[in-house]
């Protein structure tokens, strides 16, 4: 219970304010009901249900990390940003990211990006940020630890932004 009530109170703290250009803008804020690629369903705090359609463009923010809507799951909390009947402009979602992992050989690593080889050849590209967190051997590590041919076990949001990296060592698939 009490971390519902804290998942609420950070769905609060996700309100931002209001530019002149956006002032006819609405954000609704709840708990994610259903969701699919063309609408979320939100259970408000007054109990009341809010179906918003969702889009190609609309932006998607799972746990602060770029994500898609395949992320969020039912029981997630959510405020969601749009003008009227439109699709979504922003969803802003915060619950536990069951994200997906990835296996294979470092091919190339930058501030920005990380490329690896899977065991069936293929090339998958991870986008990195502040946030992605490294650990080697089991300890915080650096970008300098992702060097070419190191194993490693990438897990990641469906849009390819990577939140762990855990280097394996340096034995080939």
């Amino acid at each position: 219970m009490l971390s519902s009530l804290a998942a609420l109170a950070a769905a609060l703290s996700l309100a931002g304010t209001a530019g002149a250009a956006a002032r006819d803008l609405s954000v609704d804020r709840g708990i994610v009901q259903s969701i699919s690629a063309t609408r979320i369903v939100l259970r408000e705090l007054d109990g009341s249900m809010v179906s918003i359609a969702v889009g190609d463009n609309t932006r998607v923010l799972v746990n602060g990390f770029p994500g898609t809507s395949e992320d969020i799951q039912p029981g997630f909390v959510a405020a969601v940003t749009h003008r009227g009947a439109t699709p979504a402009r922003l969803i802003r979602a915060v619950g536990r990211l069951l994200p997906v992992v990835d296996r294979g050989v470092v091919v190339s690593a930058s501030a920005r990006g990380l490329v690896i080889r899977t065991i069936d050849g293929t090339n998958l590209t991870f986008r990195l940020t502040a946030r992605t967190r490294i650990r080697w051997r089991g300890v915080p590590a650096g970008m300098a630890a992702l060097r070419a041919g190191r194993l490693v076990e990438v897990a990641h949001t469906r849009a390819g932004v990577a939140v762990r990296i855990a280097i394996r060592g340096r034995r080939p698939l």
